[in-house]
């Protein structure tokens, strides 16, 4: 388990990957465009990676190159595709971390911002190996951070689904059924 904790730097993309870069942003626009219009029901997940003792864990965040703000690793279900083995991709393909042993369910959260409708699995990811990494594509950042100090940025729904698990009562958080 390694401590990415001390390495921040701004994201610039480098020259041969600018082009990608706006590629992606743009398809993330016009992915929000074709919410508005069609209205799919979409399925994704998100995992809440922790790493060191239980009496001060940290928690893995990353930061997308096509929209701003600290994410749980996570994405969406493909067809055929279980929501817990849907998580275990998504960690492995946007950190290379294996999810070792079970994974609980924190949660099942629904999303409809900006004319979506995702549904979203979130698990707690205690036992894993590997080192994170990050493809400086999708994902530009990936950092441990303390559970109570989550950095500038980090975004209300991460900062939500931390504090229904570390505040162990889901029922006392306003909102929790949504994303």
């Amino acid at each position: 388990m390694t401590d990415l904790s001390d390495t921040a730097t701004a994201f610039v993309p480098p020259a041969p990957r600018r082009l990608l870069w706006l590629a992606m942003r743009l398809a993330w626009h016009g992915r929000a465009l074709w919410h508005r219009i069609v209205r799919p029901l979409t399925m994704g997940v998100r995992a809440i990676v922790l790493d060191g003792p239980e009496e001060a864990p940290r928690v893995l965040l990353i930061r997308h190159s096509y929209i701003g703000g600290w994410h749980l690793p996570g994405g969406g279900v493909d067809r055929g595709e279980t929501i817990e083995a849907a998580m275990r991709r998504e960690v492995r393909e946007e950190v290379g971390l294996s999810v070792d042993g079970p994974a609980p369910l924190l949660g099942l959260y629904a999303r409809f911002a900006g004319g979506a409708s995702d549904h979203v699995g979130v698990f707690v990811v205690k036992g894993w190996s590997g080192t994170p990494t990050v493809d400086g594509v999708e994902i530009v950042e990936a950092r441990f951070f303390p559970l109570d100090a989550l950095p500038p940025g980090t975004t209300a729904a991460t900062r939500r689904r931390i504090a229904e698990l570390t505040e162990g009562d889901r029922a006392t958080i306003a909102g929790t059924q949504h994303w």
